[in-house]
């Protein structure tokens, strides 16, 4: 067991990756988001009713980091860990691992994403690159390969699946002793159950920090491709700095539209060393704000923005955004304790519909993953 938010929240890492990319494409046009939400009870507090709590002192399990909180369909949920694929049932009582380790048949090293398609679960590894079909009782049914390099598997779009290959990272070009700020693009794809992988033209850049040291390199995403698929055909994406929300079509490969906000942004302050550790190293970006957009999910054919407007006692401001532009609804998500901007665009939270997933600490420190529903 781990007494710490997760880790994962702050990992710094070096990577090479080596697929092509396709040139960017543009959006149709621009919509501002009017400044008034059409609900007239927006700037609320967000009402959560807790539905259980889990700790792995019920046995069985164990939680180092969890993350990847996703509902399963009895109304349990599933998260990996590592080591792990656990599922829980709609009492939060453990039910079973599905993750087996290894390299043969039915075997991961680990997973990098996992999606609940057709009633069993589909699990995705990059390196080797294969998928593992399972049912939700843990039974192997098959693997398959992509038939060409996937980075990343971003979720269901219909029928298929929606993944991402990216450019490889230029870490060749950091030489300045003050680091580097590096292109991303990254391609959508859509792939079959069978492995077959379309790449689509819609592309979308991101941003990585880059600096040299002594004896090694340290690295870490400054902006993140975000991916909300909306309904069978529509996805959001979000990859700038600012507020921006593009809407694709990826089965007719048709960018619709960019929606905009004139957002007030947040002024960006290096994350201080921790009072356990406070000689280790941090890197700090140059940057002024923070990124406008730290999260993104779809509920109900909407888009759920989640801000980096933070109000103590309140939580994390969320937009309610329509795909054609239109400012549904805004409210504040209350947030764990001790969560802040600079953990939030990669801490364990999950919305689905009326669901809400997320990692919290106890007060003795161990973590625990907690369900709400959404009230009212």
């Amino acid at each position: 067991m781990r007494k710490a938010i997760p880790a994962l929240a702050a990992g710094l890492f070096v990577a090479i990756l080596s697929t092509s990319s396709i040139p960017a494409a543009f959006a149709e046009d621009t919509v501002t988001l009017p400044c008034k939400s059409r609900c007239p009870t927006a700037g609320r507090v967000l009402e959560l009713r807790e539905v259980f709590r889990i700790t792995d002192g019920q046995g069985g399990f164990f939680f180092k980091n969890p993350e990847n909180l996703q509902p399963a369909p009895d109304g349990g949920l599933i998260v990996v860990d590592e080591g792990q694929l656990l599922r829980f049932d709609a009492s939060g009582k453990f039910v079973v691992n599905m993750f087996r380790q290894g390299q043969g048949p039915g075997e991961l090293e680990r997973i990098e994403n996992y999606v609940i398609w057709g009633g069993n679960i589909l699990a995705f590894q990059r390196n080797p690159m294969k998928c593992v079909v399972t049912r939700l009782d843990g039974t192997f049914l098959r693997e398959f390969k992509p038939d060409a390099p996937v980075f990343r598997l971003l979720g269901r779009y219909g029928d298929r699946l929606l993944a991402a290959m990216s450019s490889r990272i230029p870490v060749d070009k950091v030489q300045k002793p003050e680091g580097e700020m590096l292109d991303i693009n990254w391609t959508l794809q859509l792939m079959g159950d069978d492995g077959r992988v379309e790449t689509t033209p819609l592309a979308y850049p991101t941003k990585f920090f880059a600096k040299r040291l002594p004896n090694a390199l340290i690295a870490d995403n400054v902006t993140f491709l975000l991916t909300a698929p909306i309904d069978d055909a529509l996805i959001a994406v979000a990859n700038e700095d600012g507020y921006a929300i593009h809407i694709a079509d990826p089965e007719r490969n048709v960018a619709l539209r960019t929606i905009r906000r004139d957002y007030r942004r947040v002024k960006y302050e290096p994350e201080k060393a921790p009072d356990s550790d406070p000689g280790s190293r941090r890197l700090a970006p140059p940057r002024d704000y923070f990124n406008a957009i730290q999260r993104l999910f779809a509920v109900d054919g909407s888009i759920w923005v989640v801000t980096s407007t933070l109000e103590p006692g309140k939580g994390v401001l969320v937009d309610v955004v329509s795909p054609a532009g239109e400012n549904l609804d805004s409210f504040y998500l209350p947030l764990p304790k001790g969560v802040g901007l600079h953990a939030l665009a990669r801490y364990p939270l999950t919305i689905s519909g009326r669901t809400v997933l997320v990692v919290e600490p106890r007060e003795d420190g161990q973590l625990q993953i907690v369900k709400y529903e959404i009230a009212g």
